[in-house]
Protein backbone atom coordinates (compact mmCIF):
# COMPACT_ATOMS: atom_id res chain seq x y z
CA UNK A 1 0.00 0.00 0.00
CA UNK A 2 1.75 3.40 -0.76
CA UNK A 3 1.61 6.26 1.83
CA UNK A 4 3.17 9.54 3.07
CA UNK A 5 5.40 9.49 5.44
CA UNK A 6 6.06 12.71 7.07
CA UNK A 7 8.79 13.40 9.86
CA UNK A 8 9.35 15.31 12.61
CA UNK A 9 10.96 18.78 12.05
CA UNK A 10 12.32 21.62 13.73
CA UNK A 11 9.80 24.11 12.15
CA UNK A 12 6.30 25.02 11.21
CA UNK A 13 5.63 21.32 9.68
CA UNK A 14 5.27 18.90 12.69
CA UNK A 15 6.90 18.13 15.83
CA UNK A 16 10.44 17.51 17.44
CA UNK A 17 11.04 14.10 17.63
CA UNK A 18 11.45 14.14 21.24
CA UNK A 19 7.96 14.64 21.68
CA UNK A 20 5.98 13.73 18.51
CA UNK A 21 4.87 10.30 18.33
CA UNK A 22 6.23 7.82 15.70
CA UNK A 23 3.55 6.84 13.43
CA UNK A 24 3.15 4.82 9.71
CA UNK A 25 -0.42 4.41 8.59
CA UNK A 26 -1.22 2.00 6.12
CA UNK A 27 0.62 -0.54 5.36
CA UNK A 28 1.76 -3.89 7.22
CA UNK A 29 3.05 -4.68 10.26
CA UNK A 30 6.64 -6.68 9.98
CA UNK A 31 7.44 -10.27 10.53
CA UNK A 32 10.29 -11.06 12.58
CA UNK A 33 13.69 -10.98 10.99
CA UNK A 34 12.17 -9.09 8.12
CA UNK A 35 13.93 -6.16 8.58
CA UNK A 36 16.95 -6.95 10.67
CA UNK A 37 18.78 -3.82 10.58
CA UNK A 38 16.05 -1.43 11.78
CA UNK A 39 16.36 0.17 15.33
CA UNK A 40 14.74 1.98 17.88
CA UNK A 41 16.59 4.59 19.66
CA UNK A 42 14.49 5.16 23.00
CA UNK A 43 15.16 8.36 24.81
CA UNK A 44 14.32 8.18 28.42
CA UNK A 45 12.72 4.96 27.74
CA UNK A 46 10.19 5.68 25.37
CA UNK A 47 10.63 5.61 21.35
CA UNK A 48 12.52 8.65 19.95
CA UNK A 49 13.20 8.02 16.38
CA UNK A 50 14.18 5.29 13.78
CA UNK A 51 17.69 4.19 12.62
CA UNK A 52 19.61 1.55 11.01
CA UNK A 53 22.25 -0.84 12.03
CA UNK A 54 25.17 -0.77 9.45
CA UNK A 55 27.79 -2.30 11.06
CA UNK A 56 27.99 -4.11 14.67
CA UNK A 57 28.80 -1.26 15.99
CA UNK A 58 26.90 1.92 13.74
CA UNK A 59 23.29 3.41 13.22
CA UNK A 60 23.00 5.59 10.78
CA UNK A 61 19.94 8.13 11.62
CA UNK A 62 18.66 11.95 11.26
CA UNK A 63 20.82 14.56 12.87
CA UNK A 64 17.81 15.93 14.22
CA UNK A 65 17.26 13.17 16.70
CA UNK A 66 20.44 13.31 18.02
CA UNK A 67 21.12 17.01 17.90
CA UNK A 68 21.19 18.43 21.88
CA UNK A 69 20.88 15.16 23.17
CA UNK A 70 23.30 12.78 25.62
CA UNK A 71 24.20 9.93 24.42
CA UNK A 72 23.72 9.01 28.41
CA UNK A 73 19.89 9.00 27.76
CA UNK A 74 19.30 7.15 24.88
CA UNK A 75 19.73 3.54 24.18
CA UNK A 76 19.13 1.37 21.33
CA UNK A 77 16.90 -1.49 21.05
CA UNK A 78 17.45 -4.24 17.79
CA UNK A 79 16.24 -7.55 16.73
CA UNK A 80 12.46 -6.94 17.70
CA UNK A 81 9.55 -6.08 15.73
CA UNK A 82 7.62 -5.47 19.12
CA UNK A 83 8.62 -2.99 21.48
CA UNK A 84 6.71 -3.89 23.95
CA UNK A 85 7.24 -8.26 23.69
CA UNK A 86 10.65 -7.92 25.72
CA UNK A 87 13.06 -9.81 22.92
CA UNK A 88 14.73 -6.73 21.69
CA UNK A 89 18.36 -6.22 22.86
CA UNK A 90 19.45 -3.39 24.40
CA UNK A 91 22.41 -1.54 23.84
CA UNK A 92 24.56 1.63 25.46
CA UNK A 93 25.79 4.53 22.88
CA UNK A 94 29.37 5.52 23.04
CA UNK A 95 29.10 9.05 20.80
CA UNK A 96 27.05 10.52 18.35
CA UNK A 97 28.88 11.60 15.13
CA UNK A 98 26.90 14.30 13.62
CA UNK A 99 27.45 15.83 10.13
CA UNK A 100 29.36 18.49 10.76
CA UNK A 101 27.39 21.08 7.90
CA UNK A 102 23.55 19.87 9.21
CA UNK A 103 21.82 22.92 9.44
CA UNK A 104 18.55 22.45 12.36
CA UNK A 105 16.58 25.49 10.03
CA UNK A 106 16.51 23.91 6.70
CA UNK A 107 17.28 20.03 7.27
CA UNK A 108 20.01 20.09 4.91
CA UNK A 109 22.68 17.41 5.86
CA UNK A 110 20.20 15.79 8.01
CA UNK A 111 22.06 12.96 8.88
CA UNK A 112 23.92 11.27 11.93
CA UNK A 113 26.24 8.63 13.14
CA UNK A 114 25.78 6.50 16.31
CA UNK A 115 28.41 4.17 17.71
CA UNK A 116 27.53 1.97 20.05
CA UNK A 117 30.09 0.84 23.17
CA UNK A 118 30.33 -2.44 22.52
CA UNK A 119 29.62 -4.74 19.02
CA UNK A 120 25.77 -5.87 18.13
CA UNK A 121 25.66 -10.11 18.02
CA UNK A 122 24.49 -10.31 14.35
CA UNK A 123 21.49 -13.32 13.44
CA UNK A 124 18.23 -13.87 12.12
CA UNK A 125 16.29 -11.05 13.88
CA UNK A 126 19.37 -8.70 13.82
CA UNK A 127 21.77 -7.73 10.33
CA UNK A 128 23.23 -5.11 8.72
CA UNK A 129 21.92 -3.29 5.40
CA UNK A 130 24.01 -2.34 2.64
CA UNK A 131 24.44 1.32 1.79
CA UNK A 132 23.57 2.47 -1.60
CA UNK A 133 26.53 3.89 -3.61
CA UNK A 134 28.02 7.02 -3.95
CA UNK A 135 25.66 9.12 -6.33
CA UNK A 136 23.18 6.46 -6.62
CA UNK A 137 19.75 7.14 -8.30
CA UNK A 138 16.86 5.61 -9.36
CA UNK A 139 14.45 6.40 -12.01
CA UNK A 140 11.09 7.89 -11.06
CA UNK A 141 8.21 6.35 -9.44
CA UNK A 142 10.37 3.56 -8.34
CA UNK A 143 9.31 1.73 -5.31
CA UNK A 144 11.12 1.93 -2.15
CA UNK A 145 10.21 0.87 1.31
CA UNK A 146 9.99 2.72 4.43
CA UNK A 147 9.91 1.05 7.87
CA UNK A 148 8.89 2.03 11.60
CA UNK A 149 7.15 2.06 15.19
CA UNK A 150 4.75 4.03 16.08
CA UNK A 151 0.76 4.89 15.93
CA UNK A 152 -1.36 3.64 13.01
CA UNK A 153 -4.37 6.36 13.52
CA UNK A 154 -4.82 9.97 13.96
CA UNK A 155 -5.70 9.38 17.65
CA UNK A 156 -1.76 8.21 17.76
CA UNK A 157 -3.06 4.89 19.06
CA UNK A 158 0.30 3.15 19.60
CA UNK A 159 0.66 -0.68 19.24
CA UNK A 160 4.41 -0.03 19.15
CA UNK A 161 5.13 -3.12 16.77
CA UNK A 162 6.86 -2.52 13.57
CA UNK A 163 5.27 -1.41 10.25
CA UNK A 164 6.44 -1.28 6.42
CA UNK A 165 4.97 0.28 3.12
CA UNK A 166 5.76 1.37 -0.09
CA UNK A 167 6.65 4.55 -1.62
CA UNK A 168 7.29 6.32 -4.76
CA UNK A 169 10.34 8.06 -5.68
CA UNK A 170 9.76 11.34 -7.35
CA UNK A 171 11.06 12.95 -10.11
CA UNK A 172 13.74 15.67 -9.99
CA UNK A 173 11.64 17.43 -12.48
CA UNK A 174 9.39 18.12 -9.52
CA UNK A 175 12.02 17.46 -6.52
CA UNK A 176 13.43 20.76 -7.25
CA UNK A 177 14.17 23.82 -5.50
CA UNK A 178 11.77 25.73 -7.37
CA UNK A 179 8.95 23.72 -6.57
CA UNK A 180 9.78 22.81 -3.12
CA UNK A 181 11.50 25.56 -1.46
CA UNK A 182 14.73 23.93 0.61
CA UNK A 183 15.25 21.59 -1.00
CA UNK A 184 19.08 20.51 -1.57
CA UNK A 185 21.45 17.51 -3.42
CA UNK A 186 21.47 16.27 -0.29
CA UNK A 187 17.46 15.38 -0.05
CA UNK A 188 15.45 13.16 -2.20
CA UNK A 189 11.35 12.60 -2.25
CA UNK A 190 9.27 10.09 -1.57
CA UNK A 191 5.35 9.58 -1.08
CA UNK A 192 2.09 9.49 -2.91
CA UNK A 193 0.64 12.29 -4.82
CA UNK A 194 -2.78 12.01 -3.94
CA UNK A 195 -1.62 12.09 0.33
CA UNK A 196 -4.84 10.01 0.95
CA UNK A 197 -2.71 7.51 2.42
CA UNK A 198 -0.27 8.96 4.78
CA UNK A 199 1.74 9.08 7.98
CA UNK A 200 3.27 12.04 10.22
CA UNK A 201 4.60 13.16 13.25
CA UNK A 202 7.53 11.01 13.08
CA UNK A 203 9.83 7.67 11.85
CA UNK A 204 12.76 10.64 11.76
CA UNK A 205 16.01 8.68 11.26
CA UNK A 206 14.33 5.66 9.69
CA UNK A 207 15.52 3.93 6.75
CA UNK A 208 14.27 3.92 2.92
CA UNK A 209 15.50 1.24 1.40
CA UNK A 210 15.30 0.27 -2.42
CA UNK A 211 17.04 -3.23 -4.01
CA UNK A 212 17.56 -3.87 0.11
CA UNK A 213 19.94 -1.00 0.52
CA UNK A 214 19.89 2.15 2.53
CA UNK A 215 18.71 4.80 -0.19
CA UNK A 216 17.34 7.65 2.57
CA UNK A 217 16.51 8.47 5.82
CA UNK A 218 13.39 10.26 6.95
CA UNK A 219 14.00 14.09 7.41
CA UNK A 220 11.38 16.65 7.03
CA UNK A 221 7.92 16.95 5.16
CA UNK A 222 4.87 19.23 4.86
CA UNK A 223 2.20 17.81 7.42
CA UNK A 224 -0.11 14.57 7.11
CA UNK A 225 -0.84 13.95 4.04
CA UNK A 226 -1.00 16.57 1.99
CA UNK A 227 -1.97 16.85 -1.50
CA UNK A 228 1.08 16.62 -4.14
CA UNK A 229 3.66 17.48 -0.90
CA UNK A 230 5.79 14.01 -0.67
CA UNK A 231 8.44 13.35 2.19
CA UNK A 232 11.74 14.29 1.86
CA UNK A 233 14.42 11.75 2.63
CA UNK A 234 18.58 12.61 3.42
CA UNK A 235 20.00 11.51 0.52
CA UNK A 236 22.64 8.36 1.58
CA UNK A 237 24.67 8.34 -1.78
CA UNK A 238 25.07 12.42 -1.87
CA UNK A 239 26.94 12.16 1.74
CA UNK A 240 28.30 8.74 1.31
CA UNK A 241 32.43 9.50 1.22
CA UNK A 242 31.32 11.52 4.59
CA UNK A 243 29.68 7.92 6.19
CA UNK A 244 32.89 5.95 5.05
CA UNK A 245 35.33 8.49 6.52
CA UNK A 246 33.60 7.88 10.11
CA UNK A 247 32.21 4.71 10.28
CA UNK A 248 34.69 2.80 7.94
CA UNK A 249 31.51 1.08 6.17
Amino acid sequence: MLFLLVLAYYGAFALEPATASTRIIGGQFAMPGQFPHQVSLQLRGRHHCGGSLISPTMIVTAAHCTINQSPSQIRVIVGTTDLLAGNGKSFNIAKFIIHPQYNPQTQDYDLSLIQLTESVPLGDDIGTIELADMEANHAADTVATISGFGAINGNLELPNRLKYARVQLWSRDFCNSQNIPGITDRMVCAGHPSGQVSACQGDSGGPLTVDNKLFGVVSWGFGCGAPGKPAMYTYIGALRSWIKQNSGV
